[in-house]
């Protein structure tokens, strides 16, 4: 019996001094985790650190740069929505292989470079100065809220080597690369043999400034 009390009595005082021992190693072993960067403790009331250094995001921005990607996304389209290319024509081709095609470029407020042409309907698309001398479409610069005029009388695409005969009526595409606003298509009408442009611009337009434009 005294034996029986004394394990009593001994698992009384053990028991809170093991509860303690095993508290106090929780507690050691938590803030060595914490020392050795592997168990984050932040203070009560804390902001959690970020996950990646660096200099926080600024107040309302998405994660992941998705704010970057915004402004990427609106300044491509307002590059694109710069340049417009319009009242694009050109006459019937009857027999012949070569045909000229006029069009205006726009630039609504910035300037822009037009690099290159192409088109499907013919072997190849060149470029015609006011002289008749023709070459590759060369780099034009477009000005800043100007206007380049491709018609009678001046520069303008010639199609060469044309695939089928060109039908009043019908239309084709031109397809344009600029050097901010991208890739455009302009769809081209097709008007009569003796037509000298669509009927609601026959002559260029206001503004022209096409020869304050460079050719490189």
């Amino acid at each position: 019996m005294p034996n029986m009390e004394f394990r009593r009595a001994g698992l009384k005082w053990t028991s809170p001094i093991l509860a303690a021992s095993v508290s106090i190693a929780c507690i050691c072993g938590s803030w060595t985790a914490f020392a050795q960067g592997t168990l984050p403790l932040p203070a009560p009331g804390a902001t959690p650190a970020p996950a990646t250094p660096g200099a926080p995001a600024a107040p309302g921005a998405p994660a992941g740069g998705g704010d970057n990607a915004a402004r990427a996304r609106a300044a491509a389209l307002a590059a694109k929505a710069n340049i417009d290319i319009t009242e694009a024509w050109a006459r019937a081709s009857g027999n012949a292989t070569a045909a000229p095609v006029y069009l205006h470029i726009v630039s609504a407020k910035d300037a822009d470079k037009l690099l290159s042409v192409d088109v499907s309907i013919a072997g190849k698309i060149e470029l015609k100065d006011e002289m008749g001398r023709a070459g590759p479409v060369p780099a034009i610069d477009i000005p800043a809220g100007g206007t380049v005029n491709f018609g009678p009388g001046g520069r303008y695409l010639n199609l060469v080597g044309l695939k089928g005969p060109l039908k009043e009526g019908d239309s084709f595409l031109v397809t344009f690369k600029f050097d901010k606003a991208g890739t455009s298509s302009a769809a081209v009408k097709i008007l009569g043999t003796a037509a000298t442009g669509p009927a609601a611009a026959a002559t260029a337009r206001k503004g022209d400034t096409t020869s304050g434009v460079s050719a490189r």
